[in-house]
């Protein structure tokens, strides 16, 4: 089987229930993005959902509120700067 991604395949134990027959797959992409493939033969359509770590859950040890803080910037950063330019504009000053 010819791979189409670059990064690693990890042998994963993924618990599921005996009656679904789909199958799971984890991989890790070079930018160290972890996926699930889910191959359901039974079905014609397919699906892409996206989960990122962000938030003040992610926050880093000693840094807790970091992701408020820059939730807050970029709030009234937009309240400055209207447009996507003036903002670019903004941060470069």
């Amino acid at each position: 089987m010819k791979t189409l991604f670059k990064g690693k395949e990890e042998t994963v134990k993924i618990m599921k229930p005996l009656s679904d027959k789909r199958e799971y797959r984890r991989i890790v992409l070079e930018n160290s993005l972890q996926v699930l493939l889910i191959s359901d033969p039974e079905t014609d359509k397919c699906a892409a959902a996206m989960n990122v770590d962000v938030g003040y859950f992610s926050d880093p040890e000693g840094l807790q509120g970091i992701s408020y803080l820059l939730g807050q910037m970029l709030y009234h950063a937009k309240e400055k700067c209207p447009s996507k330019k003036s903002f670019i504009e903004y941060v470069a000053e």
